[in-house]
């Protein structure tokens, strides 16, 4: 792919944004994460890295993002070792929710995901698409283990680039993904120093 980013881009008309809105529109009283992977299978890992590090990113109870990260160490350990199609336990496909449970969380998240896709393209990706997802599968696993761990305000940053990561290889868009790199390179920053702040205080109790 070259570095040209004017050459017009046709988006798919069935964007994850879209995809997730259909889900809802389901007349079941609830819907179950088997019923979410279906919708999802053609899209696969990049899809539900998407879904999962996005609700890390509105407004949630608090030990929210260590269940919603969970789902994001599985699929990048399981990218990390090439599987083809995400897996995941039995319970955890028969989870499920109310319809309007997930209707409004769909509804905080649709709005920032539609800016999302509307801004990503194919362009400047110059490195073989292989390479590129076993760099972003270790990425992610990293910023998912920062995800679930139960601290407040080191969570969102980690799943932002995530989102970033996942999009900028679902387009082959390089603008996205170099943008997913630097945020992980902030969000492991700050994990890192508040990691050495606790231990410092920490000798400094306890030494």
């Amino acid at each position: 792919m070259s570095g040209d980013d004017s050459a017009p881009y046709d988006p798919d008309t069935r964007r994850l944004s879209k995809v997730l809105v259909e889900i809802g529109a389901d007349p079941a009283t609830r819907i179950s994460f088997d019923d979410i992977l279906d919708a999802l299978s053609e899209r696969s890992f990049g899809a539900l890295m998407i879904l999962f590090a996005a609700l890390n990113l509105v407004p949630l109870p608090p030990g929210t993002s260590t269940i919603f990260g969970i789902p994001l160490v599985l699929l990048s350990i399981q990218m990390l070792l090439g599987f083809e199609k995400p897996w995941f336990p039995a319970f955890m496909r028969r989870k499920s929710m109310q319809v309007e449970t997930y209707r409004r969380f769909i509804a905080r998240l649709e709005p920032m995901l539609v800016r999302f896709e509307k801004l990503a393209r194919p362009r400047y990706w110059f490195v073989p698409q292989m390479i590129v997802e076993r760099v972003v599968s270790i990425v992610a696993l990293l910023m998912s283990l920062i995800v679930i761990l139960p601290v407040p305000l080191i969570n969102q940053l980690p799943a932002l680039s995530i989102v970033l990561l996942a999009i900028g290889l679902g387009e082959q868009d390089g603008v996205w993904l170099g943008t997913g790199l630097l945020v992980a390179a902030l969000a492991a920053g700050i994990a890192i120093g508040l990691g050495a702040s606790v231990g410092l205080a920490a000798l400094h109790i306890f030494g």
